[in-house]
């Protein structure tokens, strides 16, 4: 009996090594605004590639423990997409329905065709404490033809989070996120008719 009973404990153990956790996969989200043109309009403003420091540039989502230097980077919890892009995505998406009405276009973030505007972004943060908040940090530079500077700033915001989860740290980012956005559109066509 006592043989039995341990070779059913090893088959266990082996079947229990066998298993691993699931990856979870995310991406972070927008909801289109609805708008609807027949024509674009003829100035561009495209969204450059987003430079990210090289902690968040890997596939598993960063956080930060609390009071501490220490980063941890989640290993079954990971980027759907490089989080440059995903970043570069958003913002665009965000910016669209807001610079369309004031005659500029937003090409797609996969669209790198000549544009009259450049935005650059060079987010310094994005991450957060699990279940306590989540940080972004970002500078911003808006260029024009022939690399003319016609503005640069910094955007930085937090967000309480209140589950112990990557699924709501993602979340508070996304919102940060287009939050960012949102400011960019109202102000940046400001910039565009001062330099004009």
């Amino acid at each position: 009996m006592p043989r039995y009973f341990l070779l059913l404990l090893l088959l266990f153990a082996l079947g229990a090594c066998g298993r691993s956790t699931r990856t979870q996969y995310y991406l972070f989200q927008t909801s289109p605004q609805g708008v609807k043109t027949d024509a674009l309009p003829a100035k561009n403003l495209r969204v450059g590639q987003v430079n990210v420091p090289g902690y968040l540039d890997r596939s598993g989502i960063v956080s930060r423990m609390p009071d501490s230097a220490e980063i941890v980077v989640a290993e079954f919890h990971v980027w759907a997409e490089p989080v440059a892009d995903g970043i570069r995505r958003t913002v665009q998406e965000a910016l669209a329905p807001l610079l369309l009405p004031v005659g500029i276009n937003t090409p797609a973030p996969g669209d790198d065709s000549d544009s009259e505007y450049v935005l650059a972004l060079d987010v310094q943060r994005l991450d957060g404490i699990l279940g306590e908040q989540a940080v972004l940090e970002a500078r911003w530079t808006l260029r024009g033809r022939h690399e003319k500077l016609l503005g640069r700033g910094i955007y930085a915001d937090s967000e309480a989070t209140a589950q112990n989860t990557h699924e709501e740290l993602v979340r508070a980012q996304n919102r940060m996120l287009l939050r960012m956005g949102v400011h960019l559109g109202e102000l940046l066509p400001t910039l565009i008719r001062s330099a004009s």
